[in-house]
């Protein structure tokens, strides 16, 4: 990657800033009693500060920033916890109107701009699928509208969400159509995650849209959520390196303070092996950050950014898990504590390991991405 521009350096000190003064991981801990850990008051602040209209265009009221961009914030809120849905609700569905946007995409750019309402995507078919295709979920005009009939799986913060981008088949091409939260025929189903996110079940039975909830039609529209969900992956990747280096930072610290048997615990040999294991593949992991960003910027959409994102991805999901696992081993009893900090990167690197594919998934995308490659050569 080459030598960071001035806008990445103002949005690493800005985030840290930030974040530092704004965020408070107090509200992580709102699933012990049963509650997300979003806030709305908070979502507004990072659109004020033109967070969530990074990768929107100029000309539709955004920062006409690249991928790299989105990534450094990724990275911070990373190193905080920060559960917000920069990726799902901000990344992806800017991503999605810098390629579609027209006037019918006003009240999804207007909230990316002020933060005043929520745009969740629901685009995932099947729990296991990596691509947007088929779909399964079926558009059919109906009078002066449409009806749409299916169901969309891991839509993240969907019941937060004040309307849902939801993709579906209209005439045998994809499309993509705006719905209200409280759309007759949607119902929508959330599960609370251990680290204060949430994810939901999506169903559509006869939900009956106006005409103008069609944003888009045709094969542009699978394209572009092809893109939306690489740039979203690498983010996210990004995202889990932020996550596993503050957690590792905090592990460290506690062995260099916490004694044992006489001995500083940092002392120990095994422990000290395993720091090292997760040292190195902390670098591979940002090495492969870095390589994948390089191919995305360069050449997107293509089978080599496309494999290279997926072995970022693959490797941030493995570290993120791996430094969260290490860390609340470390600490011993209390790393399971909810006071414990620690525990609060675990929790948080199962549910984003586990976003758009985990570590499995994505290294059986590679092998799949460079079979085509080869075929192709």
């Amino acid at each position: 990657m080459t030598e960071r521009d001035e806008i990445e350096v103002l949005l690493e000190n800005s985030a840290e800033d930030f974040l530092s003064s704004e965020f408070r991981d107090e509200r992580l801990r709102n699933v012990y009693l049963g509650r997300n850990a979003y806030d709305r008051g908070f979502w507004r602040s990072i659109a004020q500060q033109g967070w969530l209209a990074l990768r929107l265009p100029e000309t539709l009221g955004g920062s006409g920033l690249q991928v790299r961009h989105v990534g450094i914030l990724a990275n911070a809120f990373g190193r905080r916890a920060v559960p917000e849905p920069l990726v799902a609700c901000s990344l992806i569905p800017a991503v999605l109107a810098a390629h579609l946007g027209n006037g019918r995409w006003q009240e999804i750019t207007g909230a990316l701009v002020d933060g005043g309402r929520v745009i969740a995507v629901a685009w995932q078919e099947a729990p296991q699928r990596l691509d947007a295709e088929p779909l399964l979920t079926v558009a059919a005009r109906a009078g002066g509208g449409y009806v749409l009939n299916g169901s969309k799986y891991g839509v993240v913060a969907g019941g937060w969400a004040d309307a849902l981008l939801v993709s579906a088949r209209l005439d045998g091409e994809a499309a993509l159509f705006l719905l209200p939260a409280g759309s007759a025929g949607l119902e929508i189903t959330e599960r609370l995650g251990s680290d204060g996110g949430t994810v939901a079940l999506v169903k559509l039975e006869q939900a009956c849209v106006p005409a103008q909830a069609l944003l888009a039609h045709g094969s542009v529209v699978t394209e572009a959520l092809e893109l939306a969900r690489d740039e979203a992956m690498l983010a996210t990747a990004l995202q889990l390196c932020g996550m596993a280096a503050a957690g590792f930072e905090l592990t460290l610290e506690y062995m260099r303070t916490r004694v044992q048997f006489g001995r500083h615990i940092g002392s120990f040999q095994s422990l000290q092996h395993l720091a090292v294991d997760i040292g190195i593949q902390q670098a591979l992991t940002r090495a492969a950050c870095r390589a994948a960003m390089d191919r995305c910027e360069a050449a997107p959409g293509t089978i080599d950014a496309r494999r290279a994102i997926a072995a970022a991805k693959a490797r941030a999901s493995d570290t993120g898990i791996s430094a969260g696992r290490f860390g609340v081993q470390a600490h011993g009893a209390i790393g399971f504590a909810a006071e414990a900090s620690i525990g609060l990167y675990l929790k948080g690197a199962l549910r984003l390991a586990a976003y758009l594919g985990g570590g499995s998934q994505h290294r059986r995308q590679y092998r799949q991405l460079a079979d085509l490659a080869q075929e192709n050569a």
